[in-house]
């Protein structure tokens, strides 16, 4: 496993490192080590992973879609006795 010496650390970033692996209960090679497998991890774009769920065939644009008659509050037919 590859070891990796990071030079020129200024002392508020190592200082706030061992404060959070203090924290979670972690040595602070240990809490580097997450922070960079955090860093490095590929995250898909947004776009990919919707067609992923719906489909290329689902379309975002709103003048696609659908609407019912809006409700006319004004009308006889609205109430509450009916």
């Amino acid at each position: 496993m590859p070891n990796l010496s990071i030079r020129r650390l200024d002392e508020e970033t190592a200082r706030r490192l061992k404060v959070r692996a203090a924290r979670e209960g972690t040595s602070l090679e240990e809490t580097v080590r997450c922070i960079l497998r955090a860093a490095v991890v590929d995250e898909e774009p947004l776009g990919t992973l919707i067609r992923g769920i719906v489909g290329r065939g689902f379309s975002l644009d709103p003048t696609a879609r659908e609407f019912d008659t809006p409700i006319d509050f004004a009308s006889d037919d609205y109430g509450p006795d009916r």
